[in-house]
């Protein structure tokens, strides 16, 4: 089933509100237009996951809540204003792992790959990897260039940290975190009944970056 307008106007109703009672009075709502639609997309994901590398966690379980962790929010509203899928390997508590996401929030919409915050022992390596011509680093720069839907995302150094190395390189070196994503606002993308098979298509085409961050990360788990 696809997303409908009800989906962004459930987060935003919910979010403006911040009241259980009223979500508790809403909850089928909100599972019909937000948990069975990025249910049906996660499922749809899985056999790519799979293919991608057999370790990642795809299933419904990593739809996100839309509760706030209480301990983490003071003064900040009950509820989020957005909900989104994580689709990664097991993770270590306040650690972040290279992950393939979605989010709806109440005006916009995503997806991409990469990291929340890349470790900077892992950030670290992927530098090591590029400069060094790895073939996984070409292969992933090679992903982000032949496609269009993407940006690479991640704060850059106030300062070039990597003056000898060419201009290409340094869009990837200079951040202190990686990922590649897509935020939209289109409402007849959001709303397609192709949506999944979009995101397919552009998880596939930027697999070799995932590839990128997981050859880091074991280089980091061998030290």
């Amino acid at each position: 089933m696809p997303f409908t307008e009800k989906a962004p106007a459930f987060l935003f109703e919910n979010y403006t509100r911040n009241d259980k009672e009223w979500f508790q009075a809403n909850k089928e709502t909100y599972q019909s237009v937000l948990v069975e639609p990025f249910t049906e997309l996660i499922e749809y994901l899985a056999p790519l996951m799979e293919k991608i590398d057999p370790q990642i966690i795809c299933t419904p379980k990593k739809i996100s809540r839309l509760y706030r962790d209480a301990r983490y929010s003071k003064g900040k509203p009950i509820f989020r204003d957005s909900i989104w899928c994580s689709l990664c390997r097991r993770k270590e508590r306040f650690i972040s792992k290279p992950e393939f996401y979605f989010y709806i929030s109440s005006d916009g919409f995503g997806w991409g790959c990469g990291y929340y915050q890349t470790p900077p022992a892992v950030m670290d390596n992927v530098r090591s990897l590029i400069i060094s011509g790895d073939k996984a680093a070409k292969a992933a720069m090679k992903a982000y260039d032949k496609q269009s839907r993407f940006e690479l995302y991640g704060e850059l150094y106030k300062r070039d940290h990597f003056p000898e190395q060419p201009e290409k390189l340094k869009n990837w070196l200079n951040r202190k975190s990686l990922g590649v994503s897509y935020d939209g606002d289109e409402p007849e993308l959001l709303f397609s009944e192709n949506l999944p098979e979009i995101i397919y298509a552009d998880f596939e085409s930027v697999a070799d970056i995932y590839r990128l961050f997981i050859k880091a990360e074991e280089m980091n788990a061998g030290k």
